[in-house]
C-alpha cells in the first residue's frame, strides 16, 4: 500500500496530527515512515497496525489495497 494513500485515509479521518505526534515522537518510526526509497508499508506490518489502532482507527480499513 502506497504510504501517500495511507496518509490520505489518515487525514480523512482527521487524525493527522496525532498520527504526526506519534511518528515524531518515535524516531524509529519516523525513520521507516518518510525513508524517501520507501514508498509502501505493507498492510500486515505490525508498527503500521498499532499506529492505525492507536488512532482509533481500523486497519483493515486504512491500510486496505
Amino acid at each position: 500500500m502506497l504510504k501517500s494513500v495511507v496518509q490520505a485515509r489518515i487525514i480523512d479521518a482527521g487524525k493527522m496530527a496525532q498520527a504526526y505526534a506519534a511518528l515524531t515522537g518515535n524516531p524509529i518510526y519516523f525513520a521507516r515512515w518518510f525513508a524517501p526509497d520507501r514508498p509502501e508499508v505493507y498492510s500486515d506490518d505490525p508498527d503500521a497496525v498499532g499506529l492505525v489502532r492507536a488512532l482509533g482507527l481500523d486497519p483493515a480499513v486504512i491500510l486496505a489495497p
